[in-house]
């Protein structure tokens, strides 16, 4: 399940009127991104630690460091997954990643989470997203990358939609939140399509 970028809102109402409008973003200079490295293990599993970042991520086994250090390292190897930390004004604040490749379809799945509550909806989340497109496009030549997301997340949905993603259909009862079973949302962003915005900016 694509990850935590601020807190729900409003739920589908605030979205679904927008779902055919062209969105625009602004772009944060002070977020970048960096290669994830064994020094931010501490950080992230502080941050899984905590009920929302762990229920927004699907975290299915207990977090150790043990388990992060080789998250991280697995990761850095860039085989089955490709990972980036999400730099505001040079501190870590979260992760966005890219895996479940298929390298027939040229697709990839998308998460992201911001781990410090200040640092959502800041913008932090959108640009980082942004940048890690622009990369992972380009270095792996993809075709698509794909997410999904709860259907109550309004605020998520939106900075999805901002980037160009469209909703291309509803697993059902697909999530669990706050104990109680909710849809989700696929939604798909196409290489052409993201070229396209990049050209418009």
């Amino acid at each position: 399940m694509s990850g935590l970028i601020s807190p729900d809102l409003n739920g589908m109402e605030a979205v679904e009127t927008e779902w055919c409008m062209d969105m625009h973003m602004r772009l944060r200079e002070d977020v970048t991104l960096a290669e994830i490295a064994d020094d931010c293990a501490g950080r992230m599993l502080a941050w899984m630690q905590t009920p929302d970042v762990a229920e927004a991520v699907g975290l299915s086994v207990e977090p150790s460091l043990e388990r992060t250090v080789r998250w991280i390292q697995q990761a850095c190897q860039g085989h089955d997954r490709r990972a980036w930390a999400i730099l505001l004004s040079g501190v870590h604040v979260g992760n966005v990643v890219f895996d479940q490749f298929d390298s027939k379809a040229a697709t990839a799945r998308l998460s992201i989470y911001i781990g410090p509550p200040e640092s959502r909806g800041s913008g932090a989340g959108s640009t980082a997203i942004y940048k890690g497109l622009a990369r992972i496009f380009e270095e792996r030549s993809l075709h698509k990358v794909w997410l999904t997301v709860h259907a109550e997340n309004a605020a998520a949905i939106r900075t999805y939609l901002s980037l160009g993603f469209q909703v291309e259909g509803t697993l059902r009862e697909a999530f669990v939140w706050n104990g109680k079973r909710i849809d989700a949302l696929y939604m798909g962003l196409l290489r052409s399509e993201f070229r396209r915005r990049e050209a418009s900016r």
